[in-house]
């Protein structure tokens, strides 16, 4: 068994989160800026330390380990961050919406997650993992993946176990190459979402970061390549930004201020690449020689959590650490000081689980929703006892009969109510369990897929072309495609009269209110009527219609909240969009955009009291065209709503009462 001695062991832990708060705090006000600087060091960017979310889950984490030991889930580290954490950037946004509905790991990471699933929120949590696993890459990198999955899926993850195990391999290692190729191997055999034999984007990211490293010595050079193959429009998105951060690990010798100013003047996530730079170089060259070397002193950090700490000194928050890791390590740690850790996993004789068919956790009309419950005794007693799940469309109990270490799954196929007039976004479910003289509980959810009525298409020749015209032409198309002045010559514009179809965005609707009539399939209608179920935040227009040329649509809805409310809307556009509520105008965007989950955000729209319409107007202008609209709490980084109720279209105009 490798052993490490306590002094050299606190020494690495706060070198790493020293270092991870001075250069973090380097980078953090140049955050966003995606493309290179030219900007020089000066020694006011290490004076104070400015928050950062790199640290803050750390520590929250730390308060998890300290409660529950090893044997700390995902859900307990999912729901300390929604209990003492009140932002919400990215992928954490999602993740606490997923907890809120009662979707958890690993399926809160993916679903209703495809802008962020490879975003930097996660490795950049990989130091906690690494300084309480100092002697064990493979036992660090496995922290990291129960961490990784709470808001990401794929990449990400590895990522994390990546760093985790890299730097884990620090207190042992310290040849960065050495370290980077443990990192490689301990990741790939811990979680990879590559098919067997393959490699997965984020190693060959690794592979040619390092080959670029080799051939040429100009950072910004090395940039250009990462950006060419691996660049992404969001400045927090993982590729990019461990490219960079490796770069400026190879390059600079492990000088703290120089790689950091390289991973600045790099640009995108520059407290994410200097946060972690920063911590691998502190874990090689431990604390005190990068105090003598660069002159720094004892940081004080500052929380955007809320955790109870005993000072707010990084030295104290490493020997906090310290102290932990040498009472999980069985010994390894040697000459450590004894501290009693009273780790209360044992109140919880069962676990609970749910897996969801194809990852899928929602119903609707005509969709039910099927999960398997896993129950799983993991107590030091057999466990004797009924449990009882109830909720929406389910009710059941049965025996639980247990020996230790055994488990009973059981699996459900939800039905969507039938008599069902509202869809309800969040439908929580209570298993229960009772023995002699125990009683655990458990919440789990279904997502209800909120309705939309769908008008259309609507769409016309391109030229225009009507029956009138053609009458007043003889008939003779070639004069009416003369007549509209588009660019090109006649063998262009003929091509195009032929070939293309437009949007028809000018059709207004005398009555407005017609979009909320209820929806009858036999109904003999001008346009083409239909029902779709958004299952996820992001929809395409072909998730409901198969008419693949450029086309307008009308979207309606009603929705119904108890009290008056003020939301802020966030909305995601890659075509043009136009949305209305109880008759007024929110918001009109005529052109197209990269697809980000928030391209618009419209502050203090009010919700009534009872009913609400809201029209979306949806136009395809090429192949692409994709949305989301999500009610949140606050104008930036905020909680999102889970609690929305929708009207299905059938009954559109009864419904008057969200109860």
């Amino acid at each position: 068994m490798k052993t490490l001695d306590y002094r050299l062991y606190l020494d690495k832990v706060y070198g790493a989160f020293l270092g991870k708060t001075v250069v973090g705090t380097m980078g953090a006000p140049y955050e966003g800026v995606k493309m290179p600087l030219e900007l020089s060091f000066r020694r006011e960017m290490i004076d104070a330390m400015l928050p950062n979310d790199d640290l803050d889950l750390q520590v929250l984490w730390l308060d998890v380990v300290e409660k529950y030991g090893t044997d700390f889930t995902s859900y307990d580290l999912l729901r300390r961050f929604c209990e003492h954490c009140d932002y919400n950037p990215g992928e954490y946004a999602i993740m606490r919406k997923n907890y809120n509905r009662g979707i958890y790991p690993p399926l809160s990471g993916k679903f209703c997650n495809d802008f962020y699933t490879t975003g930097m929120g996660c490795p950049i949590r990989s130091e906690i993992w690494a300084c309480l696993s100092p002697l064990s890459p493979a036992l660090a990198a496995e922290y990291a993946s129960r961490d990784g999955q709470l808001d990401h899926v794929g990449d990400s993850i590895e990522a994390e176990c990546f760093f985790a195990a890299l730097e884990s391999a620090a207190f042992f290692e310290s040849d960065l190459r050495k370290l980077i190729e443990i990192g490689l191997e301990v990741s790939q055999k811990t979680y990879t979402a590559a098919p067997a034999g393959q490699d997965s984007r984020f190693r060959r990211l690794v592979f040619d970061t390092l080959r670029w490293c080799e051939q040429y010595d100009d950072v910004k050079r090395i940039l250009r390549k990462i950006l060419a193959k691996y660049g992404h429009p969001d400045c927090t998105n993982m590729y990019q930004n461990v490219g960079i951060t490796l770069t400026a690990l190879l390059k600079d010798d492990l000088d703290i201020i120089q790689t950091g100013m390289d991973c600045i003047n790099c640009g995108f996530d520059t407290d994410c690449t200097c946060a972690t730079a920063g911590a691998i170089i502190g874990l090689i060259k431990g604390a005190d020689a990068m105090i003598r070397e660069y002159n720094l002193q004892d940081v004080r950090y500052v929380l955007g959590v809320r955790s109870e700490r005993r000072s707010d000194s990084v030295r104290d928050l490493a020997e906090d650490i310290a102290l932990l890791g040498a009472a999980l390590s069985g010994g390894a740690i040697t000459e450590a000081p004894q501290k009693v850790f009273a780790f209360a996993r044992s109140q919880y004789p069962l676990t609970f689980r749910v897996i969801y068919d194809n990852d899928s956790p929602v119903f609707h009309p005509g969709k039910p929703c099927g999960l398997t419950l896993i129950v799983t005794n993991v107590s030091n007693e057999p466990r004797q006892g009924e449990i009882r799940v109830c909720g929406t469309a389910l009710c059941d109990s049965f025996s639980c009969d247990l020996a230790v270490g055994e488990r009973v799954s059981r699996h459900y196929t939800v039905e969507f109510p039938a008599d069902a007039r509202t869809v309800l976004e969040r439908n929580l479910y209570h298993a229960t369990y009772r023995g002699s003289s125990e009683e655990q509980h458990f919440t789990f959810g279904i997502v209800g897929a909120l309705p939309w009525k769908v008008t259309g298409p609507i769409w016309r020749t391109d030229p225009i072309c009507t029956t009138e015209l053609l009458i007043e032409n003889d008939y003779q198309y070639r004069k009416i495609i003369a007549a509209v002045p588009y660019d090109g010559n006649r063998r262009d514009i003929s091509r195009r009269f032929h070939l293309n179809m437009a949007a028809d965005t000018e059709t207004a609707f005398c009555d407005p209110d017609g979009l909320f009539a209820p929806y009858d399939e036999a109904a003999d209608t001008k346009y083409e009527e239909s029902v779709f179920y958004q299952t996820e935040d992001a929809f395409r227009i072909d998730d409901f219609s198969g008419f693949t040329a450029p086309a307008t649509y009308y979207l309606s809805r009603e929705i119904l909240v108890p009290e008056d409310r003020d939301i802020f809307l966030q909305i995601g556009h890659t075509a043009p969009f136009a949305i209305w509520l109880n008759g007024e105008l929110l918001a009109r965007r005529d052109g197209c955009d990269t697809w980000t989950a928030e391209n618009v955000h419209l502050d203090g729209v009010r919700l009534r009291a009872g009913i609400n319409r809201i029209v979306l107007r949806l136009t395809r202008v090429n192949g692409d065209a994709k949305y989301n609209f999500t009610f949140a709490k606050g104008t930036t980084c905020a909680e999102h709503y889970v609690d929305n109720v929708a009207v299905l279209p059938g009954f559109f105009g009864e419904v008057s009462s969200p109860i």
